[in-house]
């Protein structure tokens, strides 16, 4: 009984301690983390008054892999997650730049037959007009 006692005031004082000192490590990793020790703590600690102690620390290591198992399956999880938004942010800018460069500039036919061309220079002095000079 004191066993189970001590397990709870050390669960009370785990969790609280994971979830607050471990903050920029996301809550799912945070809790399974904290979550296997417990289980494989509480596991030895029923199995402990009724098994041979090897039994017991064959239990610890297996529950314990689990533990390690679904915390890599969420690492997983979240390297799938960051490796799908890279492809879709590639194949986006893929798509951006090929219709960037398929579309063509289109100028007005009809602006362009209407307008004469600029004059310059001499050109640009009317030779009707009268011509007017200080004096």
């Amino acid at each position: 009984m004191i066993r189970i006692l001590i397990f709870i005031i050390l669960a009370a004082v785990v969790l609280p301690l994971t979830y607050f000192l471990f903050k920029p490590v996301p809550l799912a990793k945070r809790m399974a983390i904290a979550g296997g020790g417990l289980a494989a703590a509480a596991t030895a600690l029923v199995m402990q008054g009724s098994y041979a102690w090897y039994l017991v620390a064959l239990a610890l290591l297996g529950v314990s892999f689990l533990a390690a198992v679904i915390y890599m399956k969420l690492v997983e999880k979240e390297q799938n997650e960051k490796q799908r938004l890279v492809e879709e942010r590639r194949e986006l800018k893929q798509q951006k730049t090929k219709t960037y460069l398929a579309t063509k500039e289109e100028t007005p036919v009809a602006a362009e037959a209407t307008d004469k061309p600029k004059p310059f220079g001499m050109q640009s002095i009317d030779a009707e007009k009268e011509e007017i000079t200080r004096g």
